[in-house]
């Protein structure tokens, strides 16, 4: 299944669209990449949701699973960061080996403190060529990062996304695939 993804630069950071057949993702993000506003729509799941941080708070409004819901989740000071693909560009271009970062899962719409973790750079072939390409694992924080982790590849040059491996799910998912297949500037 394709998946398209714009990415479109504001006065304050960026706005990103995402979409396939089955849902569609609209984002507002900061400079630094954090999310500050996330709309995310599923008709197949009977879900319409807007979730905005708010200090401390990500704050869903909307319907989820058929079902109106207004909810308040507790965060602390980290960023959030709801397009993984395109917010960890700037920390794959950094010098840190390891950041955390909020995201809410739209499977069960529960916020969970992640923890990115930079692995090995090396050549990884997109579209027939070879790119330097750096790996980033993401997991849950201490023990629980023990059950589930997925990758990530991201251009060395610019921290653009290139690859997913992973389950996208719970307990006995089948792993996933994701890969870039074109790119534009407009």
């Amino acid at each position: 299944m394709n998946s398209k993804w714009t990415i479109k630069s504001t006065a304050t950071g960026y706005t990103v669209q995402a979409g396939n057949v089955d849902e569609e993702h609209y984002g507002l993000c900061h400079q630094d990449h954090s999310t500050v506003r996330w709309e995310f729509r599923n008709p197949g799941m009977e879900t319409d949701l807007v979730v905005e941080r708010e200090g401390n708070l990500l704050v869903a409004r909307g319907k989820f699973k058929g079902k109106e819901v207004t909810r308040e989740f507790k965060v602390d000071s980290l960023p959030w960061y709801q397009f993984i693909e395109v917010s960890l560009a700037a920390f794959v271009r950094s010098d840190e080996e390891k950041t955390e970062f909020w995201i809410i899962e739209p499977l069960n719409l529960k916020p969970y403190k992640m923890v990115a973790l930079k692995q090995e750079t090396g050549d990884l072939t997109v579209n027939g060529r070879e790119v330097e390409a750096v790996r980033i694992k993401v997991t849950l924080p201490g023990m629980a990062s023990l059950f589930w982790s997925s990758h990530y590849w991201y251009r060395k040059t610019d921290g653009v996304y290139l690859r997913f491996e992973g389950a996208r799910g719970g307990p006995g998912t089948p792993k996933t695939i994701v890969e870039l297949i074109s790119e534009t500037n407009s």
